[in-house]
Protein backbone atom coordinates (compact mmCIF):
# COMPACT_ATOMS: atom_id res chain seq x y z
CA UNK A 1 0.00 0.00 0.00
CA UNK A 2 1.34 3.43 -0.92
CA UNK A 3 2.08 5.82 1.94
CA UNK A 4 -0.40 8.61 2.59
CA UNK A 5 0.54 11.87 0.84
CA UNK A 6 1.93 14.65 2.98
CA UNK A 7 -0.28 17.59 3.94
CA UNK A 8 2.00 19.82 1.88
CA UNK A 9 1.45 17.69 -1.23
CA UNK A 10 -2.31 17.64 -0.68
CA UNK A 11 -2.42 21.42 -0.25
CA UNK A 12 -0.27 21.98 -3.35
CA UNK A 13 -2.52 19.71 -5.45
CA UNK A 14 -5.66 21.44 -4.19
CA UNK A 15 -4.17 24.82 -5.02
CA UNK A 16 -3.33 23.67 -8.55
CA UNK A 17 -6.89 22.38 -9.10
CA UNK A 18 -8.38 25.65 -7.83
CA UNK A 19 -6.18 27.63 -10.22
CA UNK A 20 -7.27 25.36 -13.06
CA UNK A 21 -10.95 26.26 -12.59
CA UNK A 22 -10.59 29.85 -11.39
CA UNK A 23 -10.73 31.53 -14.80
CA UNK A 24 -13.69 29.41 -15.91
CA UNK A 25 -15.65 30.66 -12.90
CA UNK A 26 -14.48 34.28 -13.16
CA UNK A 27 -12.33 34.07 -10.03
CA UNK A 28 -8.85 35.55 -9.54
CA UNK A 29 -6.25 33.06 -10.79
CA UNK A 30 -3.30 34.62 -8.91
CA UNK A 31 -4.68 34.48 -5.37
CA UNK A 32 -3.23 32.07 -2.83
CA UNK A 33 -5.10 28.76 -2.23
CA UNK A 34 -7.02 29.83 0.91
CA UNK A 35 -8.27 32.96 -0.86
CA UNK A 36 -9.22 30.97 -3.96
CA UNK A 37 -11.04 28.39 -1.87
CA UNK A 38 -12.97 31.09 -0.05
CA UNK A 39 -13.91 32.79 -3.33
CA UNK A 40 -14.96 29.47 -4.82
CA UNK A 41 -17.19 28.63 -1.89
CA UNK A 42 -18.83 32.06 -2.05
CA UNK A 43 -19.54 31.37 -5.71
CA UNK A 44 -21.31 28.14 -4.71
CA UNK A 45 -23.35 30.02 -2.12
CA UNK A 46 -24.69 32.20 -4.95
CA UNK A 47 -26.79 29.23 -6.01
CA UNK A 48 -25.67 27.95 -9.45
CA UNK A 49 -25.80 24.15 -9.62
CA UNK A 50 -23.38 24.15 -12.56
CA UNK A 51 -20.81 26.20 -10.64
CA UNK A 52 -21.28 23.97 -7.62
CA UNK A 53 -20.60 20.88 -9.77
CA UNK A 54 -17.27 22.30 -10.92
CA UNK A 55 -16.39 23.54 -7.43
CA UNK A 56 -16.95 20.10 -5.90
CA UNK A 57 -14.89 18.50 -8.67
CA UNK A 58 -11.99 20.88 -8.03
CA UNK A 59 -12.05 20.46 -4.25
CA UNK A 60 -12.58 16.68 -4.13
CA UNK A 61 -10.74 15.72 -7.35
CA UNK A 62 -13.76 13.65 -8.32
CA UNK A 63 -17.09 14.11 -10.09
CA UNK A 64 -19.95 14.26 -7.59
CA UNK A 65 -23.06 12.17 -7.81
CA UNK A 66 -26.43 13.81 -7.28
CA UNK A 67 -26.50 13.15 -3.52
CA UNK A 68 -22.98 14.48 -2.97
CA UNK A 69 -23.71 17.60 -4.98
CA UNK A 70 -26.95 18.27 -3.13
CA UNK A 71 -25.26 17.83 0.26
CA UNK A 72 -22.41 20.12 -0.81
CA UNK A 73 -24.71 22.90 -1.99
CA UNK A 74 -26.94 22.60 1.07
CA UNK A 75 -24.03 22.75 3.51
CA UNK A 76 -22.54 25.82 1.84
CA UNK A 77 -25.77 27.71 1.32
CA UNK A 78 -27.02 27.16 4.88
CA UNK A 79 -23.74 27.83 6.68
CA UNK A 80 -22.87 31.29 8.01
CA UNK A 81 -20.45 33.10 5.73
CA UNK A 82 -17.55 32.61 8.13
CA UNK A 83 -18.09 28.83 8.24
CA UNK A 84 -18.73 28.08 4.56
CA UNK A 85 -15.22 26.88 3.71
CA UNK A 86 -15.24 24.49 6.68
CA UNK A 87 -18.71 23.27 5.68
CA UNK A 88 -17.58 22.66 2.08
CA UNK A 89 -14.54 20.69 3.18
CA UNK A 90 -16.52 18.69 5.73
CA UNK A 91 -19.01 17.30 3.19
CA UNK A 92 -16.32 16.50 0.59
CA UNK A 93 -13.66 15.08 2.90
CA UNK A 94 -14.65 11.44 2.28
CA UNK A 95 -14.02 11.82 -1.44
CA UNK A 96 -10.83 13.81 -0.93
CA UNK A 97 -9.43 11.17 1.38
CA UNK A 98 -9.86 8.17 -0.92
CA UNK A 99 -6.64 6.57 -2.20
CA UNK A 100 -5.20 8.21 -5.28
CA UNK A 101 -7.38 11.32 -5.19
CA UNK A 102 -5.94 13.91 -2.82
CA UNK A 103 -2.92 14.75 -4.98
CA UNK A 104 -4.56 14.48 -8.38
CA UNK A 105 -4.05 17.14 -10.99
CA UNK A 106 -6.94 18.59 -12.99
CA UNK A 107 -7.26 19.69 -16.61
CA UNK A 108 -10.30 21.68 -17.67
CA UNK A 109 -11.56 21.08 -21.22
CA UNK A 110 -13.62 24.14 -22.14
CA UNK A 111 -13.57 23.94 -25.95
CA UNK A 112 -17.22 23.40 -27.01
CA UNK A 113 -16.06 21.60 -30.18
CA UNK A 114 -14.07 18.95 -28.30
CA UNK A 115 -15.73 15.59 -27.66
CA UNK A 116 -14.56 13.47 -24.75
CA UNK A 117 -15.23 9.88 -25.84
CA UNK A 118 -15.69 7.64 -22.81
CA UNK A 119 -14.27 4.25 -23.88
CA UNK A 120 -13.73 2.95 -20.34
CA UNK A 121 -14.57 -0.74 -20.81
CA UNK A 122 -13.07 -1.28 -24.26
CA UNK A 123 -9.88 0.54 -23.26
CA UNK A 124 -9.34 -1.46 -20.08
CA UNK A 125 -10.49 -4.95 -21.13
CA UNK A 126 -9.57 -7.45 -23.83
CA UNK A 127 -13.16 -8.54 -24.52
CA UNK A 128 -14.14 -8.10 -28.17
CA UNK A 129 -17.81 -8.97 -28.49
CA UNK A 130 -20.57 -6.83 -30.02
CA UNK A 131 -20.27 -3.46 -28.28
CA UNK A 132 -16.46 -3.54 -28.19
CA UNK A 133 -16.32 -4.41 -31.91
CA UNK A 134 -18.47 -1.38 -32.66
CA UNK A 135 -16.30 0.92 -30.53
CA UNK A 136 -13.06 -0.41 -32.03
CA UNK A 137 -14.47 -0.05 -35.54
CA UNK A 138 -15.77 3.53 -35.59
CA UNK A 139 -13.72 5.44 -32.98
CA UNK A 140 -10.48 5.03 -34.98
CA UNK A 141 -12.23 6.78 -37.89
CA UNK A 142 -13.08 9.73 -35.65
CA UNK A 143 -9.45 9.97 -34.55
CA UNK A 144 -7.90 9.40 -37.99
CA UNK A 145 -10.14 12.03 -39.60
CA UNK A 146 -8.71 14.71 -37.30
CA UNK A 147 -11.96 15.39 -35.50
CA UNK A 148 -11.56 17.10 -32.11
CA UNK A 149 -11.94 13.96 -30.00
CA UNK A 150 -10.18 13.03 -26.80
CA UNK A 151 -10.35 9.43 -25.60
CA UNK A 152 -10.92 9.07 -21.86
CA UNK A 153 -11.81 6.36 -19.40
CA UNK A 154 -13.22 6.22 -15.89
CA UNK A 155 -10.30 6.48 -13.50
CA UNK A 156 -8.98 3.26 -11.98
CA UNK A 157 -9.30 5.12 -8.66
CA UNK A 158 -12.88 6.01 -9.53
CA UNK A 159 -14.70 9.26 -9.66
CA UNK A 160 -13.55 11.06 -12.82
CA UNK A 161 -12.22 10.80 -16.36
CA UNK A 162 -8.53 10.40 -17.17
CA UNK A 163 -6.63 10.20 -20.44
CA UNK A 164 -5.74 6.77 -21.83
CA UNK A 165 -2.24 5.40 -21.57
CA UNK A 166 -0.53 3.89 -24.63
CA UNK A 167 -1.78 0.36 -24.08
CA UNK A 168 -5.35 1.54 -23.54
CA UNK A 169 -5.23 3.64 -26.72
CA UNK A 170 -3.95 0.62 -28.62
CA UNK A 171 -6.93 -1.42 -27.44
CA UNK A 172 -9.17 1.14 -29.16
CA UNK A 173 -7.15 2.32 -32.16
CA UNK A 174 -5.01 -0.70 -33.05
CA UNK A 175 -6.87 -3.70 -31.71
CA UNK A 176 -5.06 -7.02 -31.69
CA UNK A 177 -6.63 -10.06 -30.08
CA UNK A 178 -4.66 -12.60 -28.13
CA UNK A 179 -2.17 -10.17 -26.53
CA UNK A 180 -1.90 -11.12 -22.83
CA UNK A 181 -2.24 -8.48 -20.15
CA UNK A 182 0.51 -8.72 -17.55
CA UNK A 183 0.62 -7.66 -13.92
CA UNK A 184 2.92 -4.82 -14.94
CA UNK A 185 0.37 -3.67 -17.53
CA UNK A 186 -2.33 -3.52 -14.87
CA UNK A 187 -0.05 -1.64 -12.50
CA UNK A 188 0.69 0.92 -15.22
CA UNK A 189 -3.03 1.34 -15.91
CA UNK A 190 -3.61 2.15 -12.24
CA UNK A 191 -0.99 4.89 -12.15
CA UNK A 192 -2.37 8.20 -10.90
CA UNK A 193 -3.26 10.59 -13.73
CA UNK A 194 -4.74 14.10 -13.80
CA UNK A 195 -8.50 14.14 -14.09
CA UNK A 196 -10.04 15.50 -17.30
CA UNK A 197 -13.05 17.74 -16.67
CA UNK A 198 -15.53 18.78 -19.37
CA UNK A 199 -16.63 22.39 -19.00
CA UNK A 200 -18.67 23.30 -22.03
CA UNK A 201 -17.07 20.42 -23.97
CA UNK A 202 -19.12 17.48 -25.25
CA UNK A 203 -19.15 13.96 -23.82
CA UNK A 204 -20.02 10.84 -25.79
CA UNK A 205 -20.71 7.38 -24.35
CA UNK A 206 -20.41 4.64 -27.02
CA UNK A 207 -20.69 1.89 -24.38
CA UNK A 208 -23.10 0.97 -21.62
CA UNK A 209 -21.45 2.35 -18.50
CA UNK A 210 -20.28 0.23 -15.63
CA UNK A 211 -22.47 0.66 -12.57
CA UNK A 212 -19.75 2.41 -10.53
CA UNK A 213 -19.68 5.25 -13.08
CA UNK A 214 -23.42 5.74 -13.62
CA UNK A 215 -24.33 8.00 -10.70
CA UNK A 216 -21.53 10.50 -11.33
CA UNK A 217 -22.07 10.40 -15.11
CA UNK A 218 -25.79 11.12 -14.62
CA UNK A 219 -24.96 14.08 -12.38
CA UNK A 220 -22.49 15.34 -14.98
CA UNK A 221 -25.14 15.08 -17.70
CA UNK A 222 -27.68 16.93 -15.56
CA UNK A 223 -25.58 19.71 -14.04
CA UNK A 224 -22.19 20.24 -15.74
CA UNK A 225 -23.51 21.93 -18.87
CA UNK A 226 -21.75 19.41 -21.14
CA UNK A 227 -23.67 18.20 -24.17
CA UNK A 228 -23.89 14.44 -23.58
CA UNK A 229 -24.51 11.81 -26.23
CA UNK A 230 -25.11 8.06 -25.98
CA UNK A 231 -24.82 5.27 -28.52
CA UNK A 232 -27.93 3.20 -27.80
CA UNK A 233 -27.22 -0.46 -28.51
CA UNK A 234 -30.45 -1.83 -27.00
CA UNK A 235 -32.59 -1.83 -23.86
CA UNK A 236 -32.48 -5.61 -23.49
CA UNK A 237 -31.46 -5.71 -19.80
CA UNK A 238 -34.75 -4.05 -18.82
CA UNK A 239 -37.13 -4.80 -21.69
CA UNK A 240 -36.07 -8.47 -21.77
CA UNK A 241 -35.03 -8.66 -18.13
CA UNK A 242 -36.27 -12.25 -17.89
CA UNK A 243 -33.32 -13.29 -20.07
CA UNK A 244 -30.68 -11.35 -18.13
CA UNK A 245 -28.81 -11.76 -14.85
CA UNK A 246 -30.27 -9.53 -12.16
CA UNK A 247 -27.03 -7.58 -11.77
CA UNK A 248 -27.02 -6.73 -15.48
CA UNK A 249 -30.59 -5.42 -15.29
CA UNK A 250 -29.70 -3.38 -12.22
CA UNK A 251 -26.64 -1.91 -13.97
CA UNK A 252 -28.65 -0.94 -17.03
CA UNK A 253 -31.35 0.66 -14.92
CA UNK A 254 -28.65 2.88 -13.41
CA UNK A 255 -27.34 3.63 -16.92
CA UNK A 256 -30.81 4.83 -17.94
CA UNK A 257 -30.36 7.61 -15.37
CA UNK A 258 -27.54 8.86 -17.61
CA UNK A 259 -29.70 8.47 -20.72
CA UNK A 260 -32.59 10.48 -19.34
CA UNK A 261 -30.33 13.49 -18.71
CA UNK A 262 -28.42 13.11 -22.00
CA UNK A 263 -28.99 15.43 -24.94
CA UNK A 264 -28.73 12.84 -27.69
CA UNK A 265 -29.13 9.10 -28.28
CA UNK A 266 -28.24 7.33 -31.52
CA UNK A 267 -29.85 3.91 -31.82
CA UNK A 268 -27.70 1.40 -33.75
CA UNK A 269 -30.84 0.30 -35.60
CA UNK A 270 -34.32 1.65 -36.10
CA UNK A 271 -35.56 -0.92 -33.59
CA UNK A 272 -33.01 0.21 -30.98
CA UNK A 273 -33.95 3.86 -31.55
CA UNK A 274 -37.61 2.99 -31.04
CA UNK A 275 -36.79 1.28 -27.74
CA UNK A 276 -35.02 4.35 -26.39
CA UNK A 277 -37.79 6.58 -27.72
CA UNK A 278 -40.26 4.57 -25.68
CA UNK A 279 -38.21 5.20 -22.56
CA UNK A 280 -37.93 8.90 -23.38
CA UNK A 281 -41.71 9.17 -23.73
CA UNK A 282 -42.09 8.10 -20.10
CA UNK A 283 -39.84 10.94 -18.90
CA UNK A 284 -42.57 13.55 -19.21
CA UNK A 285 -43.97 12.14 -15.95
CA UNK A 286 -40.81 13.51 -14.28
CA UNK A 287 -41.04 16.86 -16.01
CA UNK A 288 -38.10 15.97 -18.27
CA UNK A 289 -37.90 16.41 -22.02
CA UNK A 290 -35.47 13.57 -22.55
CA UNK A 291 -32.81 13.23 -25.26
CA UNK A 292 -33.14 13.75 -29.00
CA UNK A 293 -33.19 10.26 -30.52
CA UNK A 294 -32.15 9.22 -34.02
CA UNK A 295 -31.31 5.95 -35.75
CA UNK A 296 -27.74 5.56 -37.04
CA UNK A 297 -27.55 1.92 -38.16
CA UNK A 298 -24.32 0.04 -37.58
CA UNK A 299 -22.05 -0.73 -40.51
CA UNK A 300 -22.25 -3.91 -42.57
CA UNK A 301 -18.52 -4.33 -43.01
CA UNK A 302 -15.63 -6.40 -41.78
CA UNK A 303 -11.94 -5.50 -41.69
CA UNK A 304 -9.70 -6.46 -44.61
CA UNK A 305 -8.06 -9.24 -42.61
CA UNK A 306 -11.44 -10.94 -42.25
CA UNK A 307 -11.45 -11.61 -46.01
CA UNK A 308 -7.88 -12.79 -46.24
CA UNK A 309 -7.87 -16.58 -46.41
CA UNK A 310 -4.64 -18.37 -45.51
CA UNK A 311 -3.01 -21.21 -47.42
CA UNK A 312 -4.69 -24.54 -46.81
CA UNK A 313 -7.67 -23.00 -45.02
CA UNK A 314 -10.66 -25.33 -44.99
CA UNK A 315 -8.70 -28.25 -46.48
CA UNK A 316 -9.66 -30.42 -43.52
CA UNK A 317 -13.37 -29.52 -43.57
CA UNK A 318 -15.01 -32.85 -44.36
CA UNK A 319 -18.45 -31.63 -43.29
CA UNK A 320 -20.34 -28.40 -44.06
CA UNK A 321 -20.01 -25.93 -41.19
CA UNK A 322 -23.01 -24.28 -39.53
CA UNK A 323 -21.76 -21.41 -37.36
CA UNK A 324 -23.64 -19.78 -34.46
CA UNK A 325 -21.89 -16.71 -33.00
CA UNK A 326 -23.12 -14.83 -29.94
CA UNK A 327 -22.72 -14.50 -26.20
CA UNK A 328 -24.40 -17.36 -24.38
CA UNK A 329 -27.59 -16.16 -22.74
CA UNK A 330 -31.25 -17.23 -23.00
CA UNK A 331 -32.33 -14.55 -25.50
CA UNK A 332 -29.69 -15.72 -27.99
CA UNK A 333 -31.68 -18.95 -28.35
CA UNK A 334 -28.70 -21.30 -28.74
CA UNK A 335 -30.63 -24.04 -26.96
CA UNK A 336 -33.16 -24.07 -29.81
CA UNK A 337 -30.39 -24.17 -32.41
CA UNK A 338 -28.68 -27.07 -30.63
CA UNK A 339 -32.00 -28.93 -30.39
CA UNK A 340 -32.54 -28.47 -34.14
CA UNK A 341 -29.01 -29.74 -34.82
CA UNK A 342 -29.72 -32.77 -32.64
CA UNK A 343 -32.92 -33.50 -34.58
CA UNK A 344 -31.13 -33.30 -37.94
CA UNK A 345 -28.31 -35.53 -36.66
CA UNK A 346 -30.91 -38.10 -35.60
CA UNK A 347 -32.33 -37.94 -39.15
CA UNK A 348 -28.92 -38.77 -40.58
CA UNK A 349 -27.97 -35.28 -41.77
CA UNK A 350 -24.25 -34.77 -41.28
CA UNK A 351 -22.66 -31.36 -40.69
CA UNK A 352 -20.37 -29.61 -38.21
CA UNK A 353 -22.25 -27.41 -35.71
CA UNK A 354 -19.99 -24.73 -34.20
CA UNK A 355 -21.04 -22.38 -31.39
CA UNK A 356 -18.80 -19.41 -30.52
CA UNK A 357 -19.46 -17.03 -27.63
CA UNK A 358 -18.67 -16.36 -24.01
CA UNK A 359 -20.97 -16.37 -21.04
CA UNK A 360 -21.18 -16.83 -17.30
CA UNK A 361 -20.49 -20.29 -15.93
CA UNK A 362 -24.03 -20.57 -14.62
CA UNK A 363 -25.35 -20.04 -18.15
CA UNK A 364 -22.83 -22.15 -20.03
CA UNK A 365 -22.37 -25.21 -17.81
CA UNK A 366 -25.60 -26.96 -18.80
CA UNK A 367 -25.17 -26.13 -22.49
CA UNK A 368 -21.58 -27.35 -22.59
CA UNK A 369 -22.63 -30.59 -20.87
CA UNK A 370 -25.22 -31.20 -23.63
CA UNK A 371 -22.60 -30.52 -26.28
CA UNK A 372 -20.24 -33.00 -24.63
CA UNK A 373 -22.95 -35.70 -24.49
CA UNK A 374 -23.77 -35.33 -28.18
CA UNK A 375 -20.09 -35.47 -29.09
CA UNK A 376 -19.82 -38.85 -27.35
CA UNK A 377 -22.71 -40.00 -29.57
CA UNK A 378 -20.79 -39.09 -32.70
CA UNK A 379 -22.31 -35.69 -33.47
CA UNK A 380 -19.86 -33.11 -34.86
CA UNK A 381 -20.71 -30.29 -32.47
CA UNK A 382 -18.43 -27.95 -30.54
CA UNK A 383 -18.70 -24.89 -28.34
CA UNK A 384 -15.89 -22.32 -28.10
CA UNK A 385 -16.00 -19.73 -25.37
CA UNK A 386 -13.27 -17.62 -26.89
CA UNK A 387 -11.50 -17.61 -30.26
CA UNK A 388 -8.97 -15.21 -31.72
CA UNK A 389 -10.22 -12.90 -34.44
CA UNK A 390 -8.37 -14.81 -37.22
CA UNK A 391 -9.93 -18.10 -36.06
CA UNK A 392 -13.40 -16.57 -35.97
CA UNK A 393 -13.06 -14.91 -39.39
CA UNK A 394 -11.88 -18.23 -40.82
CA UNK A 395 -15.01 -19.96 -39.53
CA UNK A 396 -17.22 -17.24 -41.05
CA UNK A 397 -15.56 -17.70 -44.45
CA UNK A 398 -15.76 -21.49 -44.40
CA UNK A 399 -19.31 -21.83 -43.04
CA UNK A 400 -22.08 -22.99 -45.36
CA UNK A 401 -24.30 -20.63 -43.41
CA UNK A 402 -24.47 -18.93 -40.03
CA UNK A 403 -27.33 -18.88 -37.53
CA UNK A 404 -28.48 -16.07 -35.24
CA UNK A 405 -32.03 -16.75 -34.07
CA UNK A 406 -32.05 -14.32 -31.18
CA UNK A 407 -35.29 -13.30 -29.52
CA UNK A 408 -34.10 -9.73 -28.98
CA UNK A 409 -31.19 -7.82 -30.55
CA UNK A 410 -30.21 -4.19 -30.75
CA UNK A 411 -28.56 -4.77 -34.12
CA UNK A 412 -27.16 -8.25 -34.72
CA UNK A 413 -23.53 -7.73 -35.68
CA UNK A 414 -22.89 -11.43 -36.50
CA UNK A 415 -25.56 -11.23 -39.23
CA UNK A 416 -24.01 -8.12 -40.75
CA UNK A 417 -20.51 -9.59 -40.59
CA UNK A 418 -21.62 -12.86 -42.17
CA UNK A 419 -23.42 -11.09 -45.02
CA UNK A 420 -20.42 -8.84 -45.58
CA UNK A 421 -18.26 -11.95 -46.03
CA UNK A 422 -20.77 -13.47 -48.47
CA UNK A 423 -21.90 -16.23 -46.10
CA UNK A 424 -25.70 -16.84 -45.95
CA UNK A 425 -27.54 -16.41 -42.67
CA UNK A 426 -30.55 -17.96 -40.95
CA UNK A 427 -32.03 -15.34 -38.64
CA UNK A 428 -35.15 -14.00 -36.94
CA UNK A 429 -37.99 -12.40 -38.87
CA UNK A 430 -38.56 -9.38 -36.64
CA UNK A 431 -36.80 -6.41 -35.04
CA UNK A 432 -33.30 -5.32 -35.91
CA UNK A 433 -32.38 -8.74 -37.32
CA UNK A 434 -35.09 -8.39 -39.94
CA UNK A 435 -33.74 -4.90 -40.71
CA UNK A 436 -30.28 -6.29 -41.45
CA UNK A 437 -31.67 -9.31 -43.31
CA UNK A 438 -33.66 -7.08 -45.66
CA UNK A 439 -30.44 -6.29 -47.56
CA UNK A 440 -30.30 -9.90 -48.80
CA UNK A 441 -28.38 -13.09 -48.18
CA UNK A 442 -30.63 -14.25 -45.36
CA UNK A 443 -33.47 -16.65 -44.62
CA UNK A 444 -35.79 -15.34 -41.91
CA UNK A 445 -38.07 -17.42 -39.70
CA UNK A 446 -39.91 -17.29 -36.39
CA UNK A 447 -37.16 -18.08 -33.85
CA UNK A 448 -39.76 -19.30 -31.36
CA UNK A 449 -40.82 -22.14 -33.69
CA UNK A 450 -38.68 -25.27 -33.28
CA UNK A 451 -40.31 -26.74 -36.38
CA UNK A 452 -39.35 -23.74 -38.52
CA UNK A 453 -35.77 -23.85 -37.21
CA UNK A 454 -35.36 -27.53 -38.07
CA UNK A 455 -36.99 -27.13 -41.50
CA UNK A 456 -34.90 -24.08 -42.39
CA UNK A 457 -31.61 -25.66 -41.32
CA UNK A 458 -32.46 -28.88 -43.19
CA UNK A 459 -33.22 -26.93 -46.36
CA UNK A 460 -30.11 -24.76 -46.14
CA UNK A 461 -27.94 -27.85 -45.66
CA UNK A 462 -29.48 -29.68 -48.62
CA UNK A 463 -30.36 -27.00 -51.18
CA UNK A 464 -27.24 -25.90 -53.06
CA UNK A 465 -29.25 -23.64 -55.36
CA UNK A 466 -30.65 -21.77 -52.36
CA UNK A 467 -27.17 -21.30 -50.90
CA UNK A 468 -25.84 -20.06 -54.25
CA UNK A 469 -28.68 -17.55 -54.54
CA UNK A 470 -28.14 -16.31 -50.99
CA UNK A 471 -24.41 -15.94 -51.61
CA UNK A 472 -25.15 -13.88 -54.71
CA UNK A 473 -27.55 -11.70 -52.72
CA UNK A 474 -24.97 -11.20 -49.99
CA UNK A 475 -22.34 -10.24 -52.56
CA UNK A 476 -24.74 -7.67 -54.04
CA UNK A 477 -25.90 -6.27 -50.71
CA UNK A 478 -25.12 -2.55 -50.35
CA UNK A 479 -22.07 -1.96 -48.21
CA UNK A 480 -22.23 0.40 -45.28
CA UNK A 481 -18.76 1.05 -43.99
CA UNK A 482 -17.62 1.98 -40.50
CA UNK A 483 -16.30 5.21 -41.97
CA UNK A 484 -19.82 6.04 -43.18
CA UNK A 485 -21.26 5.12 -39.80
CA UNK A 486 -18.65 7.26 -38.03
CA UNK A 487 -19.35 10.26 -40.30
CA UNK A 488 -23.12 10.05 -39.83
CA UNK A 489 -22.86 9.58 -36.07
CA UNK A 490 -20.54 12.58 -35.76
CA UNK A 491 -22.80 14.75 -37.88
CA UNK A 492 -25.88 13.83 -35.86
CA UNK A 493 -24.23 14.30 -32.47
CA UNK A 494 -22.52 17.60 -33.19
CA UNK A 495 -25.44 19.16 -35.07
CA UNK A 496 -27.65 21.64 -33.26
CA UNK A 497 -31.10 20.29 -32.48
CA UNK A 498 -32.68 23.10 -34.45
CA UNK A 499 -30.68 22.10 -37.54
CA UNK A 500 -31.61 18.43 -37.35
CA UNK A 501 -35.29 19.27 -36.86
CA UNK A 502 -35.49 21.05 -40.23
Amino acid sequence: MSPAPSPTAVEAALGARLRAVATALGLPADADPPQQLAALVERVAAGSARDAWLAYTAIAATFPDRNALAAFRRAVELAPSSERVAAALAVSVDDIGRPGRATRGLELVDDPETVLVDVSFSASNDHNTGVQRVVRSFVPHWVASGRPVRLVRWSPFGGAYVDLDDRERARILAWRSGVPTTVADRAAERAERPIVVPWGARVFHPEVLQQAECAAAACLAEYSGAKVGVLGHDTIPVSSADSQPELESERFAKFLDVVKHADFVAGVSRSAADEFAGFATALSAQGLRGPRIVAVPNAVEVPAEARAAVAGEGAGDELPIVLCVGSHEPRKNQEAVLAAAEQLFAEGVRFRMVFVGGGGRQQTASFDAKVARWRTRGMAVESHRRLSDPELWSLYRRARFTVLLSLHEGFGLPVAESVSLGTPVLTSDFGSLAEVAAAGGCVTIDPRSDVQIVDAMRRMLADDELIARLRAEAAAAPERTWAQFADELWQQFTADEQETAK
